[in-house]
Parts: C-alpha cells; structure tokens; sequence
C-alpha cells in the first residue's frame, strides 16, 4: 500500500466527521433556518463540488463573451487569493489598478483584461456585492457567479455544476479521503450539469453512460465541452514576434494551475518534446523561480525552442519577469477558450441563451407593472 493510500485510510474517521458537518448545513438551508437570498436579477451560477481546476474560470469568461454585448453584464467572485479586503468593484472604462493582482486576484485581473464592458465585483460576501452592483447607476441585467457552489447564501436563477471528464465526482469521496467538498447528492441543486476537458470526440454511447453514472435527474441538462487552444502569444519582451506551434520542436512548459495535464497532452499530440516545471495552483512566481527557469530553459538543446505558460499563470509570471528585465527568456501564453459537444441535438449556447433571455425580459415587465 502507498504512503498516500495509507495516509487516506487514517483520514477516513475525518471524513465521515466533515461528510456529517457539510450535510447538517446543508439541512439548516433546506429546513430554511439558514437563508437563501434570491437576487431580483437574472444570475448565473458556477461552482463544482470538487477541489481543484474543473475550468470554472474558463466557462465564466465565456458566458461573459456570450452575454455582455447584449445585456449590461456583471461578474462577481471572491477573488481568490487576492491581498485585497471588502467589496471591491471595477467599472467598465476604469483604468486597472497598478496592482491588480493583488486586487481583484489572477483569475479575475484576466477576465478584466478580456472583457472591459464587465462590471466585477470581488467580495466574500456575494450577498453584499449584488446590494452595491444594484444600487449602482448602471445595475446589470444579468450577474455571473464564480465558483458559488457551496456559497449558499444565494441562490442563482442558473446553477451550474462542472465536473472533470478524468474526475467525475461520481466516483470520487468527501475530503479529506476524496475529493469533493460535499457529497454526490449536491449535485441535485444544479440545473445544468457540465463535463470539462473531454476529448474532442465523444460518442453518445459513452455520453450515455457517464450521464447514468452521474444520475442526471430529469429536471437536469447535461453539456459535455473540451479545450480548444490558439496559437501562442508573446508574453516576455525576448518573445515579441508571433509563432506557430507547428515550428516548434521542443519547449519547456510553466504552470502553475490545479490540473496541467490536458495542455501537456495536447502539446504532446502535436508532436512537440515537453519538459514541464510544475508550480502549485496560483503560484506566485519569483526572482528565483526565474533563475530556475532560465536555467531548465539553457539546458534543453533543441534549435527550436520557447517556454511556455497558460493565460492563468501569465500575469503572474509576467509580473516575476519584470523584475528580472536581463532574463531574455522567449516566454509565450497559450490562449484557451472551451467549446460544446451538441447533446441530443441541443446545443449549449442556445439552450441558456433562450433562458437568460426570457428571464430578463420576465424581469423586465414585472419591474415595468410595478
């Protein structure tokens, strides 16, 4: 038996202790004796009940794609790991603050980058952040939730569940011996149910059985998406011309996210040689790590080589280059955006699009009678 299974088996005792602790609270929600707030506005919730990367972010910056150009559009999230404190909000046409990461956060400082027409709100308390974003000159029509699964205190018009097609949280346990941060019964509160990070062909025998194996309610709709990654994009000054993955014959790739394993898998099926330096998620990089990088880099001999990083690690690592301007280091991010299999010939963008829709024009003529 390995140290890690052996250490997981003297955990159980802890596990069945916080399994009865998660479901006590979630009692208290249903019995009504903790409440629910339910925003006057169309939300979007999304959160899973697992630990690690199921690729909430990913999914938030394409729902606000999908939305802000047509509704006034907000984003709220906790903004994990920023050093910040309270409610933060940044307005659309508001110039970033000079720390933004230490502000809002790597995840969100990205989607502010990507959508400047979002209003966001970084708060631990969400209840707190829809009262400001309300009250606001412009309050929005629409607000996406990152990562609000277990945050209970309000409950979305959308709830989303993600979960990772390699990591079902089917057929994984309650922390500290599995994984999931509640048990698989949870997974009743979602409407929409998402598989992330599957390959990019799936048939409807295996969608089929992973929809039995999660026990999809009837009530439930179940998406299942994959990655898609673009071209590379210089990130370092040594790194200011375009290139295509195709010229590439090897690189050394930095993360410093939950799960790197489907960007390393795609990188290899290119027929790239990968040397891969892994951080921890949110890893705040170095002056040091630089030099470790840098000295990993030299080492690789290929006449065809680049670093490079994920969109979520790139402001951080770009941070840690600034400081060390002699690197010279070629250093390139990979975009990603994530796209949907059709399911029974309904397709995800349509499928909440028609909701979103109805719900704020609902919305609307009730505010207009009062």
């Amino acid at each position: 038996m390995s140290i890690r299974k052996a250490l997981s088996w003297l955990a159980f005792p802890v596990t069945i202790w916080y399994a009865i602790a998660v479901a006590f609270r979630n009692l208290l929600f249903e019995l009504g004796i903790l409440h629910q707030i339910i925003p006057p506005v169309t939300t979007i919730g999304v959160g899973n009940i697992a630990v690690g990367g199921t690729g909430k972010t990913p999914l938030s910056d394409y729902l606000l794609g999908l939305f802000s150009d047509s509704y006034v559009t907000a984003l709220v999230s906790r903004g994990y790991k920023r050093k910040s404190s309270g409610c933060i909000i940044h307005l659309p046409g508001q110039d970033e603050p000079s720390e933004s990461l230490d502000t809002f956060g790597d995840e969100v400082s990205m989607l502010i980058g990507k959508h400047p027409n979002v209003t966001t709100a970084v708060c631990k308390n969400r209840n707190a952040a829809v009262e400001q974003l309300l009250s606001s000159d412009n309050p929005p029509q629409l607000i996406v939730f990152d990562d609000v699964y277990q945050h209970r205190y309000v409950r979305p018009t959308i709830n989303i569940l993600l979960t990772e097609y390699e990591k079902l949280y089917s057929d994984d346990l309650m922390l500290p011996f599995g994984n999931l941060r509640e048990p698989r019964s949870a997974s009743r509160r979602a409407n929409i149910i998402i598989v992330t990070k599957t390959p990019k062909k799936i048939n409807s025998l295996e969608r089929h059985l992973i929809a039995a194996r999660l026990k999809v309610q009837s009530y439930q709709k179940l998406f299942f998406s994959y990655i898609e990654y673009a071209e590379p994009i210089p990130l370092s000054p040594s790194a200011d011309s375009p290139v295509e993955l195709a010229d590439v014959r090897h690189m050394l790739c930095v993360t410093g996210i939950a799960n790197p394993n489907p960007l390393l898998a795609e990188l290899r099926q290119r027929g790239i040689r990968v040397d891969h330096m892994p951080f921890s998620d949110h890893h705040d990089f170095t002056a040091k790590d630089i030099s470790e990088i840098k000295k990993r880099f030299e080492s690789i001999n290929s006449p065809s080589k680049i670093i490079i990083t994920t969109e979520k690690d790139s402001a951080r690592l770009s941070k840690a280059l600034e400081s060390d301007e002699d690197s010279g280091l070629p250093v390139y991010y990979l975009p990603m955006s994530i796209r949907f299999h059709d399911e029974n010939s309904i397709n995800f963008t349509d499928y909440i699009t028609s909701i979103v829709r109805e719900n704020i024009s609902f919305l609307s003529r009730l505010a207009s009678v009062d």
